[in-house]
């Protein structure tokens, strides 16, 4: 179940022209209890709600940190752009996503991290947790870009190169200038080129989602990693707005009994019409990474629903008081066989 947290925002300032560093202080609590490399769901005073992943390792005073991309107009940009004042309470919920640090191993001889854009940001939060357990296992980050100053902390993983012997940063640009001396091309053709043998590595992927599953087929088919190595969260934009045609109807029992009828539309996912009608809140934009939009499914439409694929499985197995009628809406698309459906809170 999602749980919420009053935050303060403590500070916010720029890391380069469009991406800016928050800080969240806890208000009257502990904290959350977040660990490297999961994410959490921001709720803004405007209405929108937007996840982001943590940038530090866990702290023992409960803070947060995060790094985030500002587009223009958006809605959660323009409000942190211009109405964010220091002192403002907001709703934190999570944590979120099962793409956390492993406990080193004798069977892991090396430990392989891409990212691009601000999908460095777990990683810089796993690689100091690592840091601080004196982790010996070699690390390689790759953190791809277009240009230089997309690449905003290159200069702090370039100063943890010089004091951790067994961390390597390579840099990785699309746009690369004249003179750039690092590499260019994607972070994934990167990594497979340093690295043609994975089978005894550990992979981590945070970014655009084209890139994670590229690295996920190129790095397990062709460099032999074991496909339960690769651990990834990929960063996806905010959902848009259900289709205006809807041409099915769904019913839902909340958890007080009460049902309610819920339009639809073929072709669409099940997450959105619920995201519509404010039953659940969707985090992690698709990629079963979160599980706030698990439903229960009545056993008669079970048979009418394709089985879950193994990173859908993979979630619904860790999440607490897991049951077999158990899906992630997310991962559901509707279509007119559909029209009815049962689910349950």
């Amino acid at each position: 179940m999602t749980t919420s947290y009053p935050y303060r925002l403590q500070a916010a300032h720029s890391l380069d022209a469009d991406t800016l560093r928050i800080l969240l202080r806890p208000h009257g609590h502990g904290g959350m209890p977040i660990q490297a490399g999961q994410f959490f769901s921001l709720a803004l005073p405007n209405g929108a709600a937007r996840s982001y992943s943590l940038a530090c390792q866990p702290r023992g005073d409960g803070w947060l940190e995060a790094h985030i991309r500002l587009r223009r107009g958006g809605r959660a940009s323009e409000w942190l752009r211009t109405e964010a004042k220091p002192g403002q309470t907001l709703t934190v919920s999570g944590p979120y996503g099962d793409c956390v640090w492993q406990p080193e191993s004798s069977s892991i001889q090396r430990v392989l991290m891409l990212a691009t854009g601000t999908g460095i940001a777990p990683l810089k939060a796993m690689l100091e947790y690592a840091a601080a357990l004196g982790c010996r296992t070699p690390i390689t980050l790759y953190w791809g870009g277009a240009r230089p100053q997309d690449l905003y902390l290159a200069d702090h993983f370039a100063c943890l190169a010089l004091r951790w012997p067994t961390f390597r940063f390579v840099p990785v640009l699309s746009e690369a200038p004249a003179g750039w001396l690092s590499r260019q091309g994607w972070v994934q053709q990167a990594a497979a080129a340093d690295h043609p043998d994975l089978r005894a590595a550990r992979v981590y992927a945070c970014g655009a989602p084209a890139m994670v599953e590229q690295a996920r087929e190129l790095l397990v088919s062709q460099c032999g990693l074991p496909e339960d190595r690769f651990h990834a969260d990929a960063f996806a934009p905010a959902q848009t707005a259900a289709p205006s045609s809807q041409d099915l109807s769904l019913r839902w029992r909340a958890a007080s009994g009460d049902w309610q009828q819920l339009p639809a539309a073929s072709g669409s996912r099940l997450v959105d019409a619920l995201a519509a009608a404010g039953l659940v809140l969707p985090v992690c934009g698709g990629q079963a990474a979160c599980g706030a939009c698990r439903v229960e499914i009545d056993a008669a439409w079970s048979a009418c629903l394709p089985a879950p694929e193994r990173q859908e499985k993979r979630l619904l197995a860790v999440l607490d008081h897991h049951r077999p009628a158990h899906r992630l809406a997310c991962q559901i698309r509707l279509h007119p066989g559909l029209n009815g459906l049962t689910l349950f809170q």
